[in-house]
């Protein structure tokens, strides 16, 4: 079997059911490291699903959702990568208000796991401004609690 024998519904039907349940893990206290390596397998696999039938949007919160993970794992480099991605993606405005403050979440998030004090700040700050020009309220508050999570940067 190849991509190109999956429908397009079933690419969305696995990107969403990888992503939340890679979201279940991200939410547990205490992962063990088979979860914590299955976490990071999910958003892949989330990802590239989302890449083959997903729009601009999907691919930048796929592209975040590695990161995020990435970042909780102390991937730095991985981190960036991905977050850097998502950002671009968000950045050409076509997108709803809520992604780019997500984005730029992530790349704070990144620089903090790759122990990048002065960039995570700056991100957050970044953030923070993209945050007041989300028009809904739920949005803006999940984001908002989202960037207020950003850890400092990991010497």
């Amino acid at each position: 079997m190849t991509a190109a024998d999956i429908t397009a519904e079933a690419h969305r039907a696995l990107g969403k059911q990888l992503f939340n349940k890679t979201w279940e893990l991200i939410d547990l206290p205490d992962r063990t490291a088979e979860q914590d390596r299955l976490m990071l397998v999910q958003a892949c696999a989330a990802w590239w699903h989302w890449d083959k039938v997903g729009t601009e949007q999907n691919r930048a919160i796929a592209d975040w959702q590695v990161a995020h993970v990435a970042s909780l794992l102390g991937h730095g480099d991985l981190a960036l990568d991905f977050a850097g991605s998502a950002l671009r993606r968000a950045e050409t405005g076509e997108l709803e208000d809520w992604v780019l403050a997500s984005a730029l979440e992530g790349v704070a998030r990144a620089h903090a796991a790759a122990g990048h004090q002065a960039e995570r700040d700056a991100y957050v700050a970044r953030a923070r401004e993209a945050l007041n020009q989300i028009s809904e309220d739920e949005e803006r508050r999940l984001i908002g609690g989202q960037i207020d999570s950003v850890p400092r940067a990991t010497s």
